[in-house]
């Protein structure tokens, strides 16, 4: 069943910024046409990271603005870029069969796929602590493990032209299908499910996991954001305009979706369809890629040779979701608390490393989630932390465990940047952590 919503102009709050909200551009240098700045992810050393696909070259550039370029050794036009599960920068190169890994200090590595014109597109850190990233000329969904060993899947759908792709919120891979008007579903071992879209020329590119547990879309060529349920079922919401042309999309810090819009706005939508817009200082500026960093939400300008930054306010101080960081609600759609655990053991003869977080956000579950260490489907940890304000004026951290090795868990409140460590020592069965008193509030 569809379910279409067109909001009409005069509801929609157009150009109506809420407050806290402005836009920040930095030019990046030097300032020359044929940049072709695409893609940009957080990266894993605070700053932000970029594709410039024409230069090829991939970017690098602080919350106040410092930029540094790292060269490619030819034509490679890098696409899309991720933070990888190993602290460095993985991206696709859409001119060869190619996916590339940069460390923070711009060390290329290149892994070079074994058949095909399997040119790649959009990628993503998956959750089993690989690499995923579309395969767009051949009609495969890919995974490279960080040592480079690739292993492709054929989507059902011939031609079907897979764009980008997202964790869901089932611990599955969705993909979206530009020339089918779908969107795709595959599993860690590689089984396909797909989702008609059934409005004509859908085009569908962005696509991500929203703050309500549902998969959230771009339809660059019917002008709408579409919203899929894990069962499949669809509703849309059209975008105000008269030539607007959805891109990137993420979930903000602030419970909403944003959006990029190619004519020249960065959009905000909530989760019951009620839109916003902001219109960069630059015209026609061309905004492309978005990902959320430090201070709020950040985009390329394509057209303009720009990195553009969108501050939020308060709510810029949220929890920024990742492979290994589990967000948690104090009230609905804040991700006032970030949840980091690392482990270390000498069994098996040792090992350490990054839990990877399993959030229940699509279960209904906000104020709590999962941790795995070795296998996806063996989780280790259970953390939540529940207002206990009206008790005794005081959040608490509560979790639990089936292990016995070495680990701490890592709580920030990041509304006042309190972080408290709880620690487990190796070999030793974890006990319950029952802390009543972990931050102040409000």
């Amino acid at each position: 069943m569809r379910h279409y919503l067109l909001t009409n102009l005069a509801l929609a709050g157009l150009a109506l910024a809420a407050r806290g909200q402005s836009v920040t551009e930095y030019a990046i240098p030097p300032a020359a046409p044929g940049i072709g700045a695409v893609d940009i992810a957080a990266g894993p050393d605070g700053a932000l990271w970029f594709t410039e696909s024409v230069a090829s070259k991939i970017g690098r550039v602080t919350a106040t603005g410092d930029f540094a370029e790292f060269s490619l050794s030819s034509a490679r036009y890098p696409t899309s870029i991720a933070a990888g599960p190993d602290g460095a920068l993985w991206f696709t190169e859409g001119n060869g069969n190619r996916i590339g890994r940069m460390t923070t200090g711009g060390a290329v590595t290149e892994y070079t796929f074994t058949a095909g014109d399997q040119n790649a597109g959009g990628i993503t850190a998956g959750p089993d602590g690989a690499l995923w990233f579309t395969a767009n000329v051949d009609g495969k969904i890919g995974r490279i493990t960080t040592s480079g060993a690739i292993t492709t899947f054929d989507v059902p759908t011939p031609n079907s032209n897979s764009r980008t792709l997202t964790i869901g919120p089932d611990g599955a891979l969705w993909f979206t299908e530009w020339n089918a008007g779908q969107i795709g579903r595959v599993t860690t071992d590689g089984a396909f499910s797909e989702f008609p879209i059934t409005t004509p020329g859908s085009q569908p590119y962005g696509i991500v996991t929203g703050p309500d547990g549902a998969l959230w879309f771009t339809e660059s060529g019917a002008r709408r954001i579409g919203r899929m349920t894990t069962s499949g079922a669809v509703s849309e919401f059209g975008v105000p305009g008269a030539n607007v042309v959805p891109w990137a999309i993420v979930s903000g810090p602030d419970g909403a979706l944003w959006f990029t819009d190619a004519d020249g706005k960065i959009s905000r939508v909530s989760t019951s369809g009620s839109f916003t817009q902001l219109t960069p200082p630059t015209s026609n500026s061309g905004p492309s890629g978005l990902t959320v960093g430090p201070g709020g939400l950040w985009f390329v300008e394509a057209n303009a040779n720009k990195i553009g930054m969108v501050t939020l306010g308060a709510a810029a101080n949220a929890c920024v979701a990742s492979s290994t960081t589990l967000c948690i609600d104090d009230h609905p759609g804040d991700k006032r608390f970030k949840v980091e655990v690392d482990y270390q053991t000498t069994e098996g003869g040792g090992s350490s490393g990054n839990g990877t977080a399993i959030p229940l956000s699509g279960l209904g579950v906000t104020q709590g989630g999962l941790f795995w260490f070795f296998s996806a489907n063996n989780p280790e940890l259970l953390v939540k932390v529940l207002n206990g304000c009206g008790a005794n004026g005081h959040h608490w951290v509560f979790a639990s465990a089936g292990t016995n090795i070495g680990l701490t868990i890592h709580v920030t409140d990041e509304t006042t940047g309190t972080k408290n460590d709880y620690p487990n020592p190796d070999l030793h069965a974890m006990e319950p952590i029952q802390s009543t008193s972990a931050f102040p509030c409000p």
